[in-house]
């Protein structure tokens, strides 16, 4: 937690406008992590059902590929 103090303190010395930049990069952040938090099951998903009508097991088809060049 001390570094969380030291960004307050280091907040209350600056002048409104570099304090709003501060507030973007916080706001930013926030929605970067929003963001990935919320692609990653969709694009599981996409990936679920564009497999889905695939037959066979795709572990098989690997190991086939790789004997090949062994």
């Amino acid at each position: 937690m001390k570094i969380k103090e030291q960004a307050i303190k280091d907040l209350e010395v600056l002048n409104p406008s570099d304090i709003l930049v501060v507030y973007d990069l916080i706001l930013s952040l926030k929605n970067k992590k929003a963001a990935k938090l919320t692609a990653t099951p969709s694009a599981y998903k996409r990936v679920r059902e564009a497999l889905k009508g695939c037959k066979g097991s795709m572990s098989d088809d690997v190991l086939a590929l790789r004997e090949d060049r062994v």
